[in-house]
């Protein structure tokens, strides 16, 4: 039975192949330590393809018109092409707001700048801030950027190699998507060149459809 571990405050948590994420507090858990600083609402920082870490912070809860604000605000530092499906930030430091399987969307997928699964692209060095918010009614979600290509198996966690890592929240509070409350995380890193993809950890989601490209050069 395969699994893989993060530390969170001092905890592991641990995802076990079949089974799920579990709380162990007991034993040696290995990470991998990059250079980078918490933000608001902890996290993991990624220095490279082969160099990222695994501790993560807790997050917090925001409103619907908090969010709408949020979203337009960091949409003004994209260049956001329909056509190709893509966003481009051309700046050092990127604010990167990551919408869970929001309402009005298709199942289990990404909406980024209002487009859904983009690839996203990046310069060598620019600080990414991402911020992830769990628009979903049904499901927790979390994000996770690695080197490993798709496609994903149902438990894409037990291979893949995790660069920056954002542990899944709990849905919305309420099915009224203007009155419920979004949990949300936040963490930056650094960017290192490389093509990376974005998932949902979730055991399934990736699976499902709920990935994208995340270029940096």
């Amino acid at each position: 039975m395969r699994s893989k571990q993060w530390v969170i405050g001092g905890v592991a948590v641990v995802l076990v192949a079949g089974v799920g994420f579990a709380l162990s507090t007991g034993g040696a858990v290995a990470t991998r330590v990059a250079s980078g600083s918490r933000s608001s609402g902890g996290g993991a920082m990624m220095g490279g393809a082969a160099n990222g870490s695994s501790a993560t912070g807790g997050g917090s809860t925001i409103t619907a018109g908090d969010l709408s604000s949020l979203v337009s605000r960091d949409e003004r530092g994209a260049t956001v092409d329909v056509a190709a499906n893509t966003v481009t930030y051309s700046g050092r430091a990127v604010s990167l707001v990551a919408l869970a399987s929001p309402h009005g969307k298709p199942n289990m997928t990404w909406e980024i700048d209002g487009l859904v699964n983009p690839t996203i692209s990046v310069t060598p060095g620019a600080r990414v801030t991402v911020v992830l918010v769990n628009t979903d009614w049904g499901y927790m979600h979390g994000f996770e950027l690695t080197t490993t290509s798709p496609p994903y198996p149902q438990m894409a966690m037990a291979d893949i190699a995790d660069d920056f890592f954002l542990m899944p929240l709990p849905p919305r509070t309420e099915k009224d998507t203007h009155t419920a409350s979004y949990h949300t995380r936040t963490a930056s890193f650094t960017a290192a060149a490389g093509v990376y993809h974005y998932l949902c950890p979730v055991p399934g989601h990736a699976a499902a459809g709920m990935f994208g490209t995340f270029v940096v050069s």
